[in-house]
This record gives structure tokens, C-alpha cells and sequence, in this order.
């Protein structure tokens, strides 16, 4: 898990969540890559930090704090809708690898469309309900995959390919207000973690009958590769 800082001039506050991919870049939602008015952020106004855990008390063992070299939205992403929400964070120097920090795995461009129904874990240290404030500890919640058919009845906007959908229909259980860019994950045959949705967007937090709403990480596979090498 990566957390993104914005850098203020009350100083660092936490902005979003993002998932190391390799040594040198972060994969985040798009809409984090900008402030609320929809301004791209320049990158010296951003620092990542990895291997932390609890954000407001931490003992700084284990701990990375890198700073940004570039910010790549997808040239696509529409802030209407939250279409093409993803985004990369490249880091301004090589991370180093430990027990704490470890890349996550991506998907395959087709591993995501057969797992409706399965269990998938979102991270982050986002509120724990919705118009509340996060408390800095790391949370992570699983949750069944809906498929986009069902996922797309409850929504007011279509439900693309481009997105996967995961929750509880009775509610109870969601990312919420400042996860997002964080990981929806499963495991793979080697019990390795694979992100296959990025946080975007959901119906305040865990209300019944909607399902968070993520960005399918595996429409993008093309995509990453051609901006991580």
C-alpha cells in the first residue's frame, strides 16, 4: 500500500491511497492526481509513503517517503461520471524492496471477468463511515464481486466494462471518503496479491443495496505497461 501526501502549507496531508507496481511506480485513481477543482497537481506538490500503517503515530521503522518525478492521469478520464479513473505516480527514485513494501501483482487483460462472486479485499485508511474522518489506521474490508449487469441496475450511469463492482447488497461494508485510488484485490494461484479495481466511486459509503464502484484494472493492462517502461 502506498499513501499519497499532498504537501500544504500546513504541511503534509494524506490525500488518497495507491498500490506499488514495481520499484519505481504507484497505481492510483485519476481523480487523486487533482485537487477538487479538477487542477492537476505538479508533482513537487506530492510525496508517497510506503510500508507505514498507522499515519498519525508512526515509529518511522520499515518506513519510504519518496518524492514524485511525474503524474500520469489517463488521457481519458472524465471527472464527470468517473470514467477512465486511473492514473500513475511515477517516484522520483527506485524504492527498496523489504518485508513491508512489496509490489502488488497486475491482472491478466481477461483474469477479472470471471470472478463475480468472489471475495475481494479493498485497503485503506479511509473513514470508517461516511461525513466522518479517517482515524490513520490501515482498514481493509472483503466484499463479493457483482457482476456489471447487476451493479450497473443500481446505478445512475452506465457501468462500463471498464469498471468492477464490489459490496454487500444489504450494505455494512465499503471503501469510503479518502480511499479512494486504494487497491481492490484477490489472490492469485500463488497467494500473491493482484490488484484488479481501484477505488473511484459508490454511493456515500456501504448503503445498502450499492456496491462500491472501481476502475477494472485489467482494461488498463496496455495502458500501464506503455507508461511504467
Amino acid at each position: 500500500m502506498a499513501a499519497l501526501f499532498i504537501i500544504t502549507a500546513r504541511g503534509k496531508e494524506f490525500w488518497c491511497g495507491g498500490s506499488l507496481i514495481n520499484n519505481l511506480y504507484i497505481l492510483t485513481a485519476a481523480h487523486c492526481l487533482s485537487d477538487r477543482r479538477g487542477y492537476k497537481y505538479n508533482p513537487r506538490q506530492m510525496v508517497v509513503r510506503l510500508g507505514e500503517h498507522h499515519l498519525l503515530n508512526s515509529d518511522g521503522k520499515g518506513i519510504q517517503e519518496h518524492g514524485v518525478s511525474a503524474l500520469i492521469p489517463h488521457p481519458h478520464f472524465q471527472r464527470n461520471g468517473f470514467y477512465n479513473d486511473i492514473g500513475i505516480v511515477k517516484l522520483s527514485r527506485p524504492v527498496k524492496f523489504s518485508d513491508y513494501i512489496q509490489p502488488v501483482c497486475l491482472p491478466s487483460t481477461q483474469s477479472s471477468k470471471s470472478m463475480v462472486g468472489s471475495m475481494a479485499t479493498v485497503v485503506g485508511w479511509g473513514a470508517m463511515n461516511y461525513g466522518t474522518r479517517g482515524t490513520g489506521s490501515m482498514h481493509q474490508v472483503s466484499m463479493p464481486i457483482w457482476s456489471n449487469k447487476d451493479c450497473d441496475a443500481r446505478y445512475y450511469q452506465p457501468i462500463t466494462k471498464n469498471f468492477i463492482c464490489a459490496g454487500y447488497n444489504e450494505g455494512g461494508k465499503d471503501a469510503c471518503q479518502g480511499d479512494s485510488g486504494s487497491p481492490l484485490m484477490v489472490p492469485n494461484n500463488s497467494r500473491e496479491w493482484t490488484v484488479v479495481g481501484i477505488v473511484s466511486f459508490g454511493t456515500k459509503c456501504a448503503s445498502p443495496g450499492y456496491p462500491g464502484v472501481y476502475t477494472r484494472v485489467s482494461e488498463y493492462i496496455d495502458w500501464i505497461r506503455q507508461n511504467t517502461n
